[in-house]
Formats: structure tokens, C-alpha cells, sequence
């Protein structure tokens, strides 16, 4: 598979052949307008001529401010200045790292290209800059990493099941460590029988003790002073400044070094608080995120750390394969080892790949491969996405498509997979981890919609306006294509239809009004929300056949007003056979809007 041309190459090429063609001017000017990456060009003189969107927006300032300001003598940061007169000496340059944006005084962490456009004889016609901002590009893959790292000290303590305690959490605490680049740590386990605690610690000089490196310091919960808060209200405490001891604490006098920062978050089992993981000294300030990796490194191993806290870990390796089983089961996250074949015959899945409704022997047994899984329409772009990732060197990549349940339901997944070559460099085996991301996705889509609920209620509309924005707005969740609304007449109890969406006139013309003694109506005086198949609802109302609508499922939703029944929706599907669970509570919402609308015009008039 080819990679993918750079934007800057392919730009410098159409600008030169512009002057020739007007096709390729054309096709230049499209590809700078709508590139991804921030363009700039800049003239002879360092002048900043042209700049695209993506440009603007990087630097935080409209194109008008942008364009005129000299590049040549303007800039501030002594690299860039130097990566920037390497065009006018007719060589590209690059720059990557922090500077000081001249033009809008924003600090900007950018990665930027330089290159200079020669005429045939060499001489500088123009010079264009090609940057991204990649400070967001670098939060991702630290978050990656920290997701890497979690997953490897889980595998690598998986095989450290015959390794003494003291080992177990060396490795541990220097994991955690690690994750929040802190310089000391320690674990300590309550004993409530004994009402003390048992601290493990790293690096083994940390603390001024007599005892033994393998053994435990071990010293009451009241003499921990604030140390103990963690355990006192079973939440994370984080400390930024240097601690000075109260006459309970005999734990701050034994370390060697002043300790000027400290995070502490308890691991509870059964609400009740077991141990106390601890970092410290980190360079800058402790911040929830330091918490949160915290906190997850912890439970994740948890469970393999009280097997191996009070039991000889070389007499009980097989209940520690089971606990770190029972992890992984219980984990959202489901592990996956490929071989680098077509569509990803697998080595090795989770026993919680059951969620979709699969067993590992669908796939050990290789009945199944991976790619059968995948949403036919999402296959293509897994593939070459796996091929680019390949093809140019990557070590990690994440995506995210679709699956398909054993079930046939659709299930939208993230995938995050670490590629693993051997000693010459040749890929022997893909470690991925896959993520339901479904309810992600319909979360997004849902306060899309409540967003567009809310302009209905726009002052300015009148009711039909507003109902028909409703119905818009109803229109917009995938398994609803068709909607009504009635108003109750007050007086008679009678049902008249004021908006539609999505039905032939024909139907509308058959159910525009139906009184309150018929079936239909008992629907939506039952209080409550009611869903039934189309089929279950056609032939009950009298002297109608509905069946040439093609409607699959129903829902009907009375709408109330201080408790007085005063309007009612239909909602339906020409697709789906019944209304799916996750699309209940937006339709719903709907019917309540509707009452809102209402209230506000009762209120009015």
C-alpha cells in the first residue's frame, strides 16, 4: 500500500504547475482552502501573502491579521527565526516544539515545515509553511501511553505469579510511580485486626528504618496524622505543598527526604477500605488526572494483590491466574492478540468478548476471524488503516467502526492496537484492545437533538411552527421516520391532528380524528407511554385498513398539563419492528416538550 502524499508536497507541486495551468491552479487553490494543516505563503521579502483556514485557527487570529506580517524579521523565537532563513538560503527547515506567536501573543506547541519555491534557476520564487498544532495530537498519546503501560504491568504481573510479595509490589508501586512521574511511593495495607497498617515502599532508601527491605513497616492507623485521611473519608487526597507533621504523625519523620508534593487514593473492597496507594515528590503539581491513573492502575491489579498479600503466592499461582481472569472478564475492555494476516485471524480474546455475544472458541477454534466481525461497510477503512499503520512504521494506532453482535446487532467499538515486530523489524503479532463506544455515540447524537428540542421553544414561534420543529427535531433519532401530533379538544375529549411527518396523506387523511371512546384513544389515556408492534394496532381501528403505510412499530405518548390530558404524539418506524430501548428516553423527552409549548401558550393567552 502506498502512503499517503503530505498536503506541503502536493501543494508545492500544483503551485508551480499553476503558472501553467489553470486546471492545476484550480485544483491548488482547493487543496490549500480546504487542507487540514495550517498553509501559509510568504514572498521574497518574508511577507506573508496568502494563509488558509486551518492556518487562522491554529494561530487564533483572522486571516486579515495574518497576511502582511513579515516573517523574516518579526519572529521572536531564535529557532524558528533560524528554521525560516534556511528558505531564503534556498533550504527547507523544520521546527517543532513551543513558541511565542507574534501576530495574536498565544503560546502555540506546533510542529512546522519550511520550504522554499525555486525558479529554474535556482532563485527563490516564494516560500511556504506547512504546521499543525500537536499539542492535542500529544494529550491523546499520552493518554495511550498511560492505557499501554496499565495494560502491560497487568500482563507482566500475570506472569509474575510465583514472585514473593516484597517483588509484587516493588513492581507495583514503581508502576505507579511511573504513571504520574513522580520520584518515591509505597502501598500499605490495613490490618483491621490489629488496627495497623503495613507500608511497602520504593525506592528501598526512601524511609530511615532498621528493617529488613523485604519486610513490611508496620506502625498504627492513629499515628498516621494525615496520611490517614485517605483512609478516614475513603477518598483521594492530594497535597501540594510541603507537609508539616502534627504530633500524631510518626510516619513523616522516617523518610530521608522532605516529601513537597503527595497523592493518596484508598482501594476499597465491599466499601471498606483495604490499602492506601501513595506517590510522591513529583516535579510539578499533583491534578485529578495524576488521581485518575491512579485509581485505575489500582483496581485493575487489585484483586491479584490481596491473593498475594495474604496467602504464599507460590502455593496459590492458581488462584491468582483466576483473580487476574475474573479482572479481565469483568473488564469493559476486551484483549485481543492477531496474527498479521488478512482480516486478523486470532491468537488470543478475553472471555469478556462474550458482551457481544461471542465465546473465545468462536475464535480459538478458527471457525471465526476477527474480520468477520467488522461491519461490512466499515471493512475497507479498517483494512487500509491497519495497512498505512503498517506500511509507515507505526508502533500503535487506534480507530474506531463498527461490529456486528452474534446477534446482528451493531455495536460502534474503539480500537486501540500495539504493533509487535520481532528482531528484524517484521510484524509478528497485533495486541489490541476493544472498547464499546455505542452508548458514547448515541449520547453525542442525543444532546445533538436536545439542543435542536431546545430552539423549539423559541418565543418567537407560534404553535404550529413550534410543533413542526418538534417533529424535526423527533425525526432526527435513526429509528424514527414518522411522527404526529394531536390536540385534545378540552370539551369533548375529541383527538385532532395538527402536525405530521414522515406518512402518506392517506394515512393522515384516515387517522386526522378519532374520538375518546375508540381503542386508539385508550392508548394515550392510559397515562403513560405505550409501544406495539404496527401490526397489533392496525386492526383495531374500526373501518380501517392502515397496512398499505408500511409502518413496523408504534409508540404512543399521552402529554399532560397539570395532569389534564391535553395533547397526545405518535411516533413510528417504516424500518424497525419495535422501538429500541436507547431511543425511549429522547422520545419521550419529545412528549414533554410538547407539554412545555403548550403551557407556555395557555400561559400567554
Amino acid at each position: 500500500m502506498n502512503k499517503m502524499q503530505h498536503p506541503g508536497g502536493t501543494l508545492i507541486s500544483a503551485f508551480k504547475n499553476s503558472r501553467k495551468n489553470s486546471q492545476t491552479g484550480m485544483e491548488y487553490r482547493t487543496i490549500f482552502e480546504k487542507s487540514p494543516v495550517g498553509i501559509l505563503y510568504f514572498d521574497q521579502k518574508g511577507l506573508i501573502t496568502h494563509c488558509n483556514e486551518s492556518c487562522s485557527n491554529i494561530l487564533g487570529s483572522p486571516t486579515k491579521r495574518i497576511v502582511g506580517f513579515n516573517i523574516k524579521s518579526s519572529l521572536i523565537n531564535k529557532k524558528l527565526k533560524e528554521t525560516i532563513e534556511n528558505v531564503f538560503a534556498g533550504e527547507s527547515g523544520t521546527f517543532e516544539g513551543e513558541c511565542l506567536s507574534t501576530i495574536t501573543g498565544k503560546t502555540l506547541t506546533i510542529k512546522a515545515n519550511f520550504t522554499p519555491i525555486l525558479d529554474q534557476d535556482g532563485s527563490l520564487l516564494d516560500g511556504i509553511g506547512i504546521f499543525e498544532d500537536v499539542e492535542q495530537r500529544k494529550q491523546v498519546e499520552e493518554i495511550v501511553r498511560m492505557n499501554e503501560l496499565r495494560l502491560k504491568m497487568l500482563l507482566e504481573l500475570h506472569q509474575m505469579q510465583n514472585a514473593p510479595l516484597h517483588e509484587i509490589t516493588d513492581f507495583i508501586i514503581k508502576g505507579a510511580v511511573e504513571l504520574t512521574g513522580s520520584k518515591i511511593g509505597y502501598l500499605e495495607f490495613l490490618n483491621n485486626d490489629d488496627n495497623v497498617l503495613e507500608m511497602y515502599h520504593w525506592p528501598k532508601d526512601a524511609l530511615n528504618l532498621s528493617i529488613s527491605e523485604d519486610e513490611p513497616f508496620v506502625h498504627p492507623i492513629r499515628s498516621t496524622g494525615l496520611w490517614g485521611e485517605a483512609i478516614r473519608t475513603q477518598n483521594p487526597v492530594i497535597v501540594n505543598r510541603h507537609y508539616k507533621s502534627d504530633e500524631t504523625d510518626e510516619v513523616s519523620s522516617i523518610f530521608n527526604e522532605t516529601l513537597t508534593r503527595h497523592v493518596m487514593v484508598p482501594i476499597l473492597e465491599n466499601e471498606q477500605t483495604v490499602a492506601v496507594a501513595c506517590v510522591g515528590n513529583k516535579d510539578s503539581d499533583y491534578d485529578e488526572s495524576d488521581v485518575h491513573q491512579l485509581t485505575l492502575l489500582m483496581e485493575g491489579v487489585w484483586k491479584v494483590l490481596q491473593y498475594m498479600h495474604k496467602n504464599d503466592l507460590r502455593n496459590k499461582s492458581l488462584k491468582i491466574h483466576k483473580v487476574l481472569d475474573s479482572v479481565m472478564s469483568s473488564s469493559p475492555a476486551v484483549v485481543f492478540l492477531w496474527r498479521p494476516e488478512k482480516d486478523w485471524p486470532v491468537e488470543f480474546v478475553s472471555e469478556n468478548i462474550s458482551q457481544f455475544g461471542y465465546s473465545v472458541d468462536d475464535f480459538m477454534s478458527g471457525k471465526m476471524i476477527y474480520g468477520n466481525i467488522i461491519h461490512p461497510s466499515d471493512l475497507d477503512r479498517v483494512r487500509t488503516e491497519m495497512n498505512r499503520a503498517s506500511n509507515e512504521g507505526f508502533s500503535d494506532f487506534s480507530q474506531e467502526y463498527r461490529i456486528l453482535t452474534k446477534s446482528g446487532e451493531i455495536r460502534w467499538v474503539d480500537e486501540r492496537t500495539l504493533i509487535h515486530t520481532d528482531e528484524n523489524g517484521t510484524m509478528d503479532y497485533l495486541q489490541g484492545i476493544i472498547v464499546d463506544i455505542t452508548e458514547r455515540k448515541q449520547a453525542n447524537n442525543f444532546m445533538r437533538i436536545e439542543h435542536d428540542l431546545d430552539d423549539a421553544l423559541d418565543d418567537k414561534l407560534n404553535m404550529q411552527d413550534a410543533f413542526e420543529n418538534v417533529l424535526d427535531s423527533a425525526l432526527e433519532t435513526k429509528t424514527i421516520d414518522s411522527a404526529v401530533i394531536y390536540l385534545v379538544d378540552e370539551h369533548k375529549g375529541e383527538f385532532d391532528l395538527v402536525a405530521h411527518r414522515g406518512v402518506s396523506e392517506r394515512f393522515v387523511e384516515s387517522v386526522s380524528h378519532f374520538s375518546q371512546n375508540t381503542i386508539i384513544a385508550n392508548f394515550f389515556m392510559t397515562g403513560y407511554p405505550v409501544y406495539k408492534y404496527f401490526s397489533d394496532i392496525s386492526f383495531i381501528i374500526p373501518g380501517k385498513d392502515l397496512s398499505f403505510e408500511g409502518l413496523e412499530a408504534m409508540a404512543f405518548l399521552p402529554v399532560h398539563v397539570n395532569d389534564e390530558l391535553v395533547a397526545a404524539i405518535a411516533l413510528g418506524s417504516h424500518k424497525y419492528l419495535e422501538i429500541p430501548a436507547n431511543s425511549r428516553n429522547l422520545i419521550e423527552s419529545i412528549a414533554n416538550l410538547i407539554g412545555v409549548i403548550l403551557s407556555r401558550m395557555k400561559n400567554d393567552s
